[in-house]
């Protein structure tokens, strides 16, 4: 028996993969030389968390999900090399006269352990942790080491496709230093962007997590100039060019993880350059349908949506709403071998095996409307259009719908009911719109509550009254027959929370250790699907407003985005606040 085949047996003994599963990840390691474990997290068919238990369990060693990265001492770990460390995902943690502790990602590596047992010239005691887990405290460890000048030992080396990643950097340049920490900062703390900011007599640098910015690190106005300059040589743009906006690429490894960084400068008033550095997570887990929050009849409808074999489904909202994860999240769910698809994206977000994508680049000629018109060709059975912008991508979706294809794609639109108008105001014919069009998905994010730390209290009728939760109007929409076409596979359908209102109790924020005071971890979706079926198709054709067709959606059972909020406080998940905030253009239509 071959070692990964083994592994693949300790995997399925523990539960952390099906045995059916592997099989075609072993064929696949003829022809590409990857660990099991990497195909594994790559096809998803187990988190590391999964995979690190099952090891863990194996071994009869202790497993844990938490690090308590203060309580190591730095000159210690760094003892090992960071780049032997994080190749072998080990780090040492504590020493006594008997034996070494070490924490590892693979208690099966028996090299770099028994390196590290030579070392130290002790036992070793070992615990399993997940190895994002440890390549993140690795991380934290070293870069306090580095502070107090003990890295001196620091090997740094090149991956396989000539990256170095930026905690491995020897630099010894102040400004380099500098830049690498904003970048490696704000991986850990899960930021999206980065804004560089010239002001009076300060460098400001702001972070936006979970969609709040706020300010993460100031340093004196004299550094602006290097600061920006050292960004754009890593971008690739032109440093001597102060006067126009330009916008540039960065891809590194940060932290242990490929990152691209979408950088863009403009000119300001205050004699230097503005920079947002738009961090994408190239190696991020795409999360599934089922995990993004959607009620239950919403699921429903989605996942029958997806694997329709025409037609184009939408998905609406402002930047930064979560569209691109909820269509990858679709992708993710169909991506089977007997279906072909193909994908046009500016840029290409998050990787997916199965799925071939295509980075539009209008410069040369490649817009999402010449990638549209060449798959086409390519035989594919589902095709991703980044965004519908124009008429000419509108006309060939709607062409490759009427073919035979299941297009998504999506639109900036305030609502579900706005992106049918809008294809209007694209001189789409409404009986094109009506034939072609099977859904719209209109979506917003908003904070989830820390589970730790959040403290209930009793409503107040302003809030009810913001959240649309009335009692008359739940008396209606309760005694309300709803159109089978809501109801797919006979699952029973209640509008948000109408049930509890007589009881509201909902949370506010109050900040703790887990949550780094903010009382909020992450985001999450609020929907609104609208499905363009009999009553709906025949407002279409008589090319009717958004809010005549909202209002006949409603009435058909559809939810509104303040309608779905309203579930998500009730459930405890969010707050009025940001609900009200993410739903101001939402209006709850009067029965």
């Amino acid at each position: 028996m071959t070692p990964q085949r083994a592994l693949g047996q300790i995997l399925v003994r523990h539960g952390a993969v099906q045995p059916e599963a592997l099989e075609p990840l072993y064929l696949t390691q003829i022809d590409k030389p990857q660990g099991l474990v990497e195909l594994v997290l790559e096809a998803q068919l187990a988190s590391e968390s999964d995979v690190a238990r099952a090891l863990a369990a194996e071994c009869r060693l202790p497993f844990v999900e938490k690090i308590d990265v203060d309580a190591i001492p730095a000159e210690l770990a760094i003892r090992v090399p960071i780049t032997y460390a994080k190749s072998h995902g080990l780090l040492v943690t504590a020493e006594s006269d008997e034996e070494v502790t070490v924490i590892c990602a693979d208690p099966l590596d028996t090299a770099g352990l028994d390196d590290v047992r030579a070392l130290f010239r002790k036992p070793l005691a070992l615990t399993v942790a997940p190895n994002e887990l440890v390549v993140d405290a690795i991380n934290r460890v070293y870069e306090r080491g580095a502070t107090m000048n003990e890295l001196e030992s620091t090997e740094k080396t090149e991956d396989d496709e000539g990256e170095i990643d930026i905690l491995d950097s020897d630099e010894d340049a102040p400004i380099i230093r500098w830049v690498n920490g904003l970048l490696s900062q704000a991986v850990k703390e899960r930021a999206s962007d980065i804004h560089i900011e010239p002001e009076e007599r300060e460098v400001l640098v702001r972070y936006r997590v979970d969609g709040q910015l706020y300010v993460a690190k100031r340093a004196s106005r004299q550094f602006m100039s290097a600061v920006i300059a050292r960004v754009k040589i890593m971008a690739g743009l032109n440093i001597a060019e102060k006067r126009l906006p330009q916008d540039g690429r960065i891809s590194r490894k940060i932290g242990g993880r490929s990152i691209d960084v979408r950088v863009s400068t403009i000119p300001t008033s205050r004699d230097h350059e503005r920079v947002v550095m738009r961090l994408l997570h190239k190696s991020n887990v795409l999360l599934d349908l089922s995990e993004l929050g959607f009620a239950p009849r919403d699921f429903k409808l989605m996942d029958d949506m997806i694997r329709r074999p025409d037609g184009i489904m939408l998905v609406t909202g402002p930047t930064g709403s979560g569209k691109t994860t909820t269509l990858y999240s679709c992708l993710n769910r169909i991506n089977t071998p007997d279906i072909n698809i193909l994908t046009a994206e500016d840029p290409v977000e998050y990787e997916i095996l199965g799925i071939h994508q295509v980075h539009v680049q209008p410069k040369i000629g490649l817009t999402f409307a010449s990638a549209l018109r060449a798959f086409l060709r390519q035989d594919p059975d589902v095709i991703l259009v980044g965004e519908i912008r124009d008429r000419e991508t509108a006309e060939i979706a709607i062409h490759a719908s009427m073919t035979g294809h299941l297009v998504l794609s999506t639109l900036h639109t305030n609502d579900a009911a706005s992106a049918v108008t809008r294809l209007v105001e694209m001189e789409i014919e409404p009986f094109l719109v009506r034939s072609t069009l099977a859904a719209i998905l209109a979506q917003r994010l908003v904070r989830r509550l820390c589970p730790s730390c959040k403290e209930p209290y009793e409503a107040t009728a302003y809030e009810l009254e913001q959240l649309g939760i009335d009692p008359e109007r739940t008396r209606k929409r309760d005694e309300r027959k709803l159109s089978p076409r809501y109801m797919p596979h006979g699952v029973e359908y209640e509008p948000p929370g109408w049930r509890e209102a007589h009881s509201p109790i909902f949370y506010r924020p109050k900040g703790c250790d887990k949550c780094d005071n903010k009382g909020f971890t992450g985001r999450f979706g609020i929907y609104e699907m609208l499905v363009v079926e009999d009553v709906v198709g025949r407002l279409v054709l008589d090319n009717a407003d958004a809010r005549t067709i909202k209002r006949a959606a409603q009435a058909q059972g559809m939810d509104s985005l303040r309608d779905d909020g309203a579930r998500k406080v009730l459930q405890g998940n969010t707050t009025v606040e940001e609900v009200v905030a993410a739903t101001q253009d939402d209006v709850v239509l009067d029965d």
